[in-house]
């Protein structure tokens, strides 16, 4: 019996814009000390087979998940589904609609690069990919035109600099039926990134959001519990997570520090059990 399980609800892999694979993901979750792993990655279900059957084989506890860029509150964000049937039809139907949107604004950003006079090849674009600003960075960087991820964002890839084009996204009312639909709760991440991430609580609640991610990587204490107090409030549930993408992100350092508090996770477990 482990004494304190750390249930870590929010990571990525090469599936989306993470860099291990699924499998290596799972094994460095374990190495870390996670007893419990959700995969999120972003708008794709496809790396979860894998890592279920990683988790299987080192004896971690997994949750399938997805992460989908939606708006609400007139702010773009995006929403965790934990729990879901990764062959549902409608997730997978909402899942293409949102990867061909960030294709078409993928090549806008190349062709914007362009124009500004840098001249980016897209021969190397690989299939299965999320097609989003990281990768975009790793092409610059690849290809010479920066020499750090960090250096694509601050020159290139931020509002209002030269490569940088807005999402058009769903409505956080689509991706919440969604991923309810295929029996999964739909959870707001990392609110406090948002400009107005309390109105997106509270218009999101409106639409039958099930939860908040509260603890996350950027959240401080008193922002956590902020969010936790609207969560009791509001009669959400709360989650938490890393939100690990690799050993060189900013939050690395997190990833097997902080998660979802056990009583919380068994709370949402009831929920899962309900709607299933």
């Amino acid at each position: 019996m482990i004494d304190s399980p750390l249930i870590d609800l929010h990571s990525h892999s090469t599936a989306s814009d993470g860099a291990f694979a699924p499998a290596r993901l799972v094994q460095e979750a374990v190495s870390r000390g996670v007893t419990t792993l959700a995969l999120t990655d972003h708008d794709t279900t496809a790396g979860l087979d894998e890592a279920d059957e990683a988790a299987r084989e080192l004896g971690l506890d997994f949750v399938p998940g997805v992460e989908i860029t939606c708006q609400c509150a007139g702010t773009e964000v995006h929403l965790l589904g934990l729990g879901i049937d990764r062959l549902s039809h409608a997730l997978l139907e909402v899942c293409g609609d949102v990867q061909q949107r960030r294709r078409v604004r993928f090549f806008q950003m190349v062709e914007k690069l362009r124009a500004h006079g840098v001249p980016l090849s897209t021969e190397s674009v690989e299939d299965g990919v999320s097609l989003a600003r990281p990768y975009l960075a790793r092409l610059l960087v690849q290809q010479g035109k920066v020499k750090t991820y960090q250096e694509a964002f601050e020159r290139y890839l931020r509002k209002g600099l030269p490569g940088f084009v807005e999402h058009t996204t769903i409505k956080i009312s689509r991706a919440i039926e969604a991923i309810q639909a295929s029996g999964g709760v739909a959870v707001l991440a990392h609110p406090g990134l948002y400009r107005n991430g309390d109105e997106c609580i509270y218009e999101g609640a409106q639409q039958g959001l099930d939860g908040i991610e509260c603890y996350h990587s950027d959240h401080n204490h008193d922002k956590s519990q902020h969010f936790v107090s609207i969560a009791r409030k509001l009669k959400l549930l709360v989650s938490g997570g890393a939100d690990f993408h690799g050993p060189d992100h900013a939050r690395s350092k997190f990833f097997g520090k902080r998660g979802c508090p056990v009583a919380e996770f068994e709370r949402m477990q009831e929920t899962l059990a309900a709607r299933a």
